[in-house]
């Protein structure tokens, strides 16, 4: 029987056909000058560099409670990555470890001292980080940026992943959970080693960042004014009992003691505070080298770094703001705090501290222990303008779902944002390179105002008090041409 139509070809057929004749390169590329075979061997080119890494020692000589400067080294062409190194004092003297004089973290992280009513000494967890009040990074006198060492702790448990976060956490100097007063924590916290805290300045803020090109403002100095607390903010202890230590002062103890594997008690007396020494810091830089044509290149450019620029703002609730609650009130009584701010600002962060952190020191606590869902508020909106630019919401909202649709993770903590980004778009790679998005323009918004309904709180020796922290991270940019740098704009 006759056919009527001509018999389909297969695709594999028409490959087979292309090999035979040598043409099979054709199936997989298409025939114009700028394809790319799949097997290729070309590249795009990169320019070579390479970096070297420095440690600078301040002008003077870094004290608690005090104020030092240091300043950056420009012995590269571009800055990569900027870090604070840190050595604490401590207050255990030289101790025997199997039958030598040796170093006292030997002993400690081997053996739990204690001292001789049963209590438990050590810093504060994450002291990299909160021992810093303030951090201010300079060109000549003007200020480019502003940090303290609570809004980089606070900010920084909202980037990267998991792993970054157990990183950046453990070089800080964390020790036991956040938040918690375990006592073996505690005490493995008097000598928490060499610790590390990075500075995000511009161009060396998120991955893809290109750096900071110092060739490109050779005429410029730059420097970083740093003021620390006082020691006697950054120790913390815990009794027998479990129970947290008002004011701890292990420098004043009588004695501590820890007992050696089948050996009896070592007891011994503690450095005093006046001879416990200084705090090592040291600013380490790490600098690119790049090839002369490259550095004029750079230079002939008009150059501007987009970059996230923090502004502080400390807010106290006292006796008078809790005074319904005093008088039986059942509804949470309002109060509002007026924000400051600079700057397109992509969001804002904020944490509540309570009375009883004051004067145990518990700086990375951050909960109400008699609140619903342990928090200081039951709801807060934001008001711009005499309208409500963000509704009326509790913590499910600012600190739960913030964190699962915004955040790139969740701190875990009581820390509540209102975020206007984007957030944790899909497929995008962690950490992940960051860029001006969802902003509200707090230089010209009217009387931004914070509205919140508190929740009540325990009463210390001087009433009732909390303490809020709120920071804005807004989009500034810096301008780099003629051989010149500076803010395209302050405000």
């Amino acid at each position: 029987m006759a056919t009527t139509g001509i018999q389909e070809s297969s695709i594999q057929g028409s490959l087979y056909e292309l090999v035979a004749r040598g043409q099979k390169d054709k199936f997989f590329v298409r025939d114009i000058s700028d394809s790319y075979h799949p097997y290729s061997g070309r590249y795009d080119p990169v320019v070579p560099y390479i970096s070297e890494r420095r440690t600078i020692v301040p002008l003077n000589a870094p004290a608690f409670g005090n104020t030092f400067e240091v300043s950056l080294d420009p012995y590269g062409d571009v800055l990569t990555e900027v870090n604070l190194n840190i050595e604490l004092p401590t207050w255990l003297p030289p101790l025997p470890f199997f039958g030598s004089i040796t170093d006292p973290r030997k002993v400690n992280n081997y053996y739990w001292i204690k001292a001789a009513n049963g209590s438990s000494y050590g810093y504060v967890n994450a002291v990299g980080y909160f021992m810093f009040e303030k951090i201010q990074f300079y060109q000549d006198q003007i200020l480019l940026q502003e940090w303290s060492g609570d809004s980089l702790f606070a900010t920084s448990l909202t980037n990267g992943t998991w792993n970054s976060e157990f990183l950046d956490l453990a070089q800080a100097g964390q020790i036991g959970a956040l938040g918690s007063m375990d006592a073996r924590s505690v005490a493995l916290r008097a000598t928490p080693g060499k610790l590390k805290i990075k500075l995000p300045i511009p161009g060396c803020q998120a991955p893809g960042d290109s750096g900071f090109p110092l060739c490109c403002v050779p005429h410029q100095n730059y420097r970083f004014r740093i003021k620390l607390r006082p020691i006697e903010q950054l120790v913390v202890g815990v009794d027998a009992s479990g129970i947290p230590i008002s004011n701890p002062q292990p420098w004043a103890q009588t004695s501590f003691s820890f007992t050696p594997d089948g050996g009896s008690p070592y007891v011994f007396s503690p450095v005093g505070l006046a001879a416990m020494g200084l705090p090592n810091i040291l600013l380490s830089t790490t600098q690119a080298y790049v090839p002369v044509e490259v550095k004029e290149e750079l230079r002939d450019q008009h150059i501007i770094i987009p970059f996230r620029r923090q502004f502080e703002n400390i807010f106290t609730m006292g006796p008078l703001d809790y005074a319904p609650y005093d008088r039986g009130a059942a509804a949470a009584p309002p109060v509002t705090r007026r924000l400051d701010g600079r700057h397109p600002t992509e969001r804002l962060v904020f944490f509540f501290r309570g009375q009883e952190c004051a004067g145990t020191n518990r700086l990375d606590y951050f909960e109400n222990p008699i609140g619903l869902r342990k928090q200081f508020y039951t709801q807060m909106k934001l008001i711009i303008a005499g309208q409500d630019r963000e509704y009326l919401y509790d913590s499910l909202v600012w600190q739960d779902l913030n964190a699962y649709a915004k955040d790139e993770r969740d701190s875990g903590l009581n820390i509540g944002k209102m975020n206007w980004s984007l957030g944790d778009v899909y497929e995008r790679v962690k950490p992940a390179a960051r860029q001006p998005e969802g902003t509200v323009n707090f230089t010209t918004a009217d009387k931004p105002t914070l509205y919140i309904e508190l929740q009540d709180v325990v009463a210390g020796d001087s009433g009732k008090k909390t303490e809020m922290k709120v920071f804005t991270e807004g989009w500034a940019a810096y301008e780099m041409v003629e051989g010149r740098g500076r803010l395209v704009f302050a405000n």
